[in-house]
């Protein structure tokens, strides 16, 4: 019996050593990649650095965080920000943002209240710590930008998995329910009244290869940006408006997307009101793609719905002759 207690002593002196050199050496590794951030100039500021969790995890707190990137110009900000990993399985990390959320761009600044924004990453062993697997969950978040917008999210996921057979390739899901715009909002998106004041759902199923993996070094630039998309699914709907759209396209260095897009829209005058409304389609080119609306409906005989295959080049969306307006740019910042 004494030689179980003493082993047992043994074995709970041996794992709280493990625990403390693992605790201690995730705060200074964080502390070290703030430090670097800062001496390249960043904003990379912190009240407070702590780990606790003993004895079945690593739990590290964040107190009054603020992370600036002066080459992108987007900046974060939050109370309190959580990283947590079951110290038996340190690879698999949590991690949550306290109710309060600001984010900074160029262009504007938005505030954000949540119930819950939290994220589970499965990283690779080593140094680069790459992302073979990551969640996202979003909930009751209220948005409020310098910009003079306002919206309401009910709820968002998304999902990433990194393919091992395909090197930068990851699948990826999004889904979100229940986006309301502010009255002010609403009203520039859909001046004619035609849409609900609630998006309905939104659903995203991709595979994209990018130009490198997404590791440690995304977080410190620059950011892994998408070389080859496959668009197995993007379905939208609003109201009356239902829009599906899938695909395959290379996405060249300037961010432009380059092959074809199959797309289905019911009632598709009222979503290029609202792609001209919020800024999508340029006000000069909403003619054009009205009338070329026209024509595909009337290609399939019904006046309210398309279904046509588009072709994406040179930084334009065209149905075979006829230019129906500006592609997006893929470009993460």
């Amino acid at each position: 019996m004494r030689k179980l207690i003493f082993l047992f002593l043994i074995a709970v002196v041996l794992y709280s050593g493990y625990w403390l050199i693992g605790a201690r050496t995730t705060e200074r590794s964080i502390a070290a990649w703030l430090s670097a951030r800062q001496a390249e100039g960043w904003q990379a500021d912190y009240a407070a650095l702590d780990t606790g969790g003993y004895p079945l995890s690593f739990h590290t707190v964040l107190q009054d965080l603020a992370i600036a990137d002066p080459k992108t110009g987007v900046a974060y900000q939050t109370s309190q920000f959580e990283l947590k990993s079951r110290s038996f399985t340190p690879t698999r990390v949590e991690a949550t943002l306290a109710q309060d959320l600001r984010v900074s761009t160029p262009l504007q600044t938005i505030n954000a209240t949540n119930e819950t924004i939290n994220s589970t990453l499965v990283l690779g062993v080593g140094p680069s710590l790459t992302v073979h697997q990551a969640a996202f969950n979003f909930s009751e978040i209220t948005a409020q930008s310098s910009a003079g917008w306002e919206l309401f999210l009910n709820e968002a996921q998304a999902q990433a998995v990194r393919n091992p057979d395909t090197p930068f390739t990851y699948e990826t899901q999004f889904s979100l329910t229940g986006l309301k715009p502010s009255s002010g909002l609403l009203s520039k998106l859909n001046p004619e009244g035609v849409l609900s004041d609630t998006f309905d759902s939104l659903q995203i199923d991709t595979t994209i290869k990018f130009d490198k993996d997404w590791d440690i070094t995304a977080l410190e630039g620059p950011r892994p940006q998408p070389k080859h998309v496959v668009l197995h699914k993007a379905s939208a709907i609003w109201g009356a408006v239902n829009l599906n759209i899938a695909g395959e396209f290379d996405v060249d260095k300037q961010g432009y997307p380059n092959g074809t897009i199959q797309i289905q829209a019911t009632n598709w005058r009222e979503l290029i009101a609202l792609g001209t409304a919020s800024g999508v389609i340029p006000q000069s080119m909403e003619s054009i793609a009205l009338r070329a609306g026209e024509i595909l409906a009337k290609m399939k005989g019904n006046a309210n719905t398309i279904d046509a295959e588009l072709s994406l080049s040179g930084g334009s969306i065209a149905f075979g002759f006829i230019p129906l307006g500006p592609a997006p740019r893929l470009i993460i910042r």
